[in-house]
C-alpha cells in the first residue's frame, strides 16, 4: 500500500452580512483549534471580483448530496463575504484535524447566520448540525458522499471527499441498476478501510465485499471532476462462496 497524501479539509462560509468578522475574532476563533501538525487557515473574501471569482466556483445546485433548493442556493451567490477555511495535515494520526476545521467553520456560520459549503463532499451545513455533528460518534460517510450518475453503461458511482483523508476519490463505471446497492457497500468499506489508515494505487489488487478487484487510474475525461484525483475500480471476480444476482451483474462493470 501506499503512504497517505497530505490531508485536505475545506469549507466554504457564505454569509449575507454586509459587515464581516474582524480580523482579530477569526485568529482567535482558529487558536481555540489548533491541529497538532498541520496548518489551519482563514481567507475572508468579501470584493466583488473575488465574490464573482467563488460563485464560479459554486458547483450547480443538482451537484449538491441532497441537491440544494433554489432559496438556499440563492443565499449563496448573494453572499456579502464567503471565507474560505482550509486545514492539511500531513501527518494524521487521528481524525482531530477534520473535527478541527469543522468547528472552526461552525463558530464562523454562528457568527454571521452563514451557511456553510463543503466543496469537496458537495454538501451544505448550517451552524446547529456542527454541534450536532461533533456531539456524535465520528462516521466518514457523512464527510464523503456516494454519487449516482446516470452513464452509458448505464450508471457511475463515485465519492467525492476522500481528499479529507489525504486519499484519492474511487468511481466504478458501468454499474447496472440492480448493483447500485452493491456498489455503494462496496465504496462504504472502501471508505472505512482508507480512514482506518489503508492506502490504495493504481496496479493494485484487493479483495472486499466477496469481490477481487484491481485499483486503475481514472477513466473520466474531466480532470476537474474529482479534487484530488480518483482510483478506478475494475477487472472483478467474485471470490465469496454464495453470490447474489446482484453481485454477479457487477462483473460486467
Amino acid at each position: 500500500m501506499a503512504a497517505l497524501r497530505g490531508a485536505k479539509v475545506v469549507y466554504h462560509v457564505h454569509s449575507l452580512r454586509p459587515t464581516g468578522l474582524a480580523p482579530r475574532d477569526l485568529d482567535e476563533i482558529v487558536a481555540r483549534h489548533p491541529i497538532a501538525t498541520g496548518h489551519l487557515e482563514v481567507t475572508p473574501v468579501h470584493t466583488e471580483s473575488d465574490l464573482d471569482a467563488s460563485r464560479q466556483l459554486l458547483s450547480q445546485p443538482k451537484d449538491f448530496s441532497p441537491a440544494l433548493p433554489f432559496d438556499v442556493y440563492a443565499q449563496l451567490r448573494q453572499a456579502k463575504w464567503v471565507y474560505h477555511v482550509e486545514s492539511t495535515e500531513f501527518e494524521p494520526e487521528d481524525l482531530n484535524y477534520v473535527r478541527q476545521t469543522l468547528l472552526v467553520a461552525g463558530e464562523i456560520a454562528a457568527m454571521t447566520d452563514g451557511i456553510i459549503v463543503d466543496p469537496i463532499a458537495f454538501t451544505t451545513l448550517a451552524a446547529e448540525d456542527v454541534i450536532k455533528e461533533i456531539d456524535r460518534p465520528f462516521d466518514p460517510l457523512r464527510h464523503v458522499n456516494i454519487h449516482v450518475d446516470r452513464g452509458t453503461r448505464p450508471y457511475f458511482v463515485h465519492t467525492h471527499g476522500m481528499e479529507k483523508f489525504g486519499h484519492p476519490d474511487f468511481e466504478l463505471h458501468g454499474v447496472p441498476r440492480e448493483s447500485l446497492e452493491v456498489a455503494r457497500k462496496l465504496l462504504r468499506h472502501l471508505i472505512a478501510a482508507v480512514v482506518s489508515g489503508g492506502a490504495f494505487q493504481p496496479g493494485e489488487e484487493t479483495q472486499l465485499c466477496g469481490f477481487g478487484f484491481k485499483f486503475a487510474p481514472s477513466r473520466i475525461d474531466d480532470t476537474t471532476h474529482f479534487s484530488n484525483g480518483s482510483l478506478c475500480l475494475c477487472e472483478f471476480k467474485l471470490v465469496g462462496e454464495s453470490p447474489t444476482p446482484e453481485m454477479q451483474a457487477l462483473l460486467t462493470a
